[in-house]
Order: structure tokens, then C-alpha cells, then sequence
């Protein structure tokens, strides 16, 4: 029985998990696979190494292999290999652990490379900050309530990744003013914090601006960097 997809010992230790699939004649793209995964128990926190060997319940080829005898048999040869693969695996957990604390150590070591690169990216952005992240809320409240209608969308970049949000104020029937961004009802707090996080030179308030009252911010938002 040929092997068709085949993870080594050493990824299988290195990933947590893995497999083995052998082709199975007479049986239409169905695999006997030996599957291989590292647990935790919730209980003991004790690290499980688990071996299971699953079988093929569908696809048999009938005009190929009609003797159920027949079918049976062939499974039951490929089980024994994947019998003999897991029985040397299995005798081997310690191995296998030390392969995935080899990987662990690369998975962290890049993830504080990958978090280090995050944070350096946000420090060079400047924050919006909250006196003028409440002034826009403020204005975008203003401008909702004035025209009985959702006020215009502000758009605004993340600090580091300059992933793009848009945020309004919905007006309601019962005109009340709720903050949406995306497609998330979100609570006014979290709306000032948001932006105040965001990055300054990101910001585009549209004609919301009109709506301000500070003439420094205004100033700021006509011809700076918020547009």
C-alpha cells in the first residue's frame, strides 16, 4: 500500500501534530491515516502524546473489489502497518517532545521579533490623542443630531499595521446617537478611544470639521494632516 501523504517524525515533534495516509485499493480517494497530535490535559496539565488510526467508512469501488472479504482484508493489512508505524512512534513520545521544544523555542524567539517589529511601528506613528479624539466625537454627534441623520464617516488608519477604520454616528427613529465603526455598534468610550490610538496622519474627518468649535482644532483639521 503506497503511501500518498507523509509527515516526518521530526515535524510531526516539531509542528504538535501530524500524519500518515496510506492509499487503500479499491477504495476511491480514501486513506487509512495514522494521525498524531500533542495535548495538554486540562486536568493534570500533563503533556499527552495521542496516536489514532482511522479508517475509511465510504468510497469503496465496488466493481473493483467486490468481495467484502476482500475489502476488509486490504484494510485490515493497511492497519497493520500503520500499526507497526505507530508502535514505534509511540515508544519515541520523549523524542518527540524534544523536537517540539526545539520548535517552540523558534516559535517564540519570533514571535518577540514579530511583537518587537509591532511595537516600533506604532511608536513612529503619532496618536491621534484624546482632547482632539473626543472633539471629533463630539462634532460627529453634533452634526448627527443637527441633520436628524447619520453624520458623515470619519476614516482613520491603526498605529503600525495602517489597517483602515471608518467610524459614523448612527441617528435612530427615537434620536437616539449611536457610534458605529465598521459594522460594530460601539459605546462612545471605546468610539474616543479608538481614534485617540489612531494614527494622526491618517485621519479624515470629511465635513464633519464643520461642526467643531475649537478654532485651533479646526485650523488643524482644515489644512493639517486631517483632512
Amino acid at each position: 500500500m503506497k503511501i500518498v501523504k507523509e509527515n516526518t517524525f521530526q515535524e510531526i515533534g516539531f509542528k504538535g501534530d501530524g500524519l500518515v495516509s496510506w492509499e487503500i485499493p479499491g477504495w476511491d480517494r480514501e486513506t487509512l491515516d495514522l494521525k498524531v497530535k500533542r495535548d495538554t490535559s486540562w486536568s493534570t496539565k500533563e503533556v499527552e502524546w495521542k496516536f489514532d488510526i482511522e479508517v475509511p467508512r465510504w468510497g469503496r469501488e465496488r466493481d473493483k473489489i467486490k468481495s467484502d472479504y476482500d475489502a476488509h482484508k486490504v484494510i485490515f493489512e493497511t492497519y497493520a502497518m500503520a500499526m507497526d508505524r505507530l508502535k514505534d512512534w509511540e515508544g519515541r513520545k520523549d523524542e518527540l517532545e524534544a523536537e517540539f521544544q526545539k520548535g517552540e523555542a523558534i516559535r517564540k524567539a519570533e514571535a518577540e521579533r514579530k511583537e518587537r517589529e509591532r511595537l516600533e511601528a506604532i511608536a513612529k506613528d503619532k496618536p491621534v490623542g484624546d482632547k482632539l479624539a473626543k472633539t471629533i466625537c463630539d462634532a460627529m454627534v453634533k452634526q448627527a443630531r443637527e441633520t436628524e441623520q447619520d453624520s458623515k464617516e470619519i476614516v482613520f488608519k491603526s498605529r503600525g499595521d495602517h489597517r483602515e477604520h471608518r467610524m459614523r454616528v448612527i441617528y435612530t427613529w427615537s434620536k437616539l446617537t449611536l457610534f458605529s465603526c465598521g459594522y460594530n455598534r460601539i459605546a462612545r468610550r471605546d468610539a474616543v478611544r479608538y481614534l485617540a490610538d489612531a494614527w494622526l496622519d491618517s485621519v479624515d474627518t470629511g465635513d464633519v470639521k464643520d461642526q467643531i468649535p475649537d478654532a485651533r482644532l479646526a485650523k488643524f483639521m482644515m489644512g493639517g494632516v486631517a483632512k
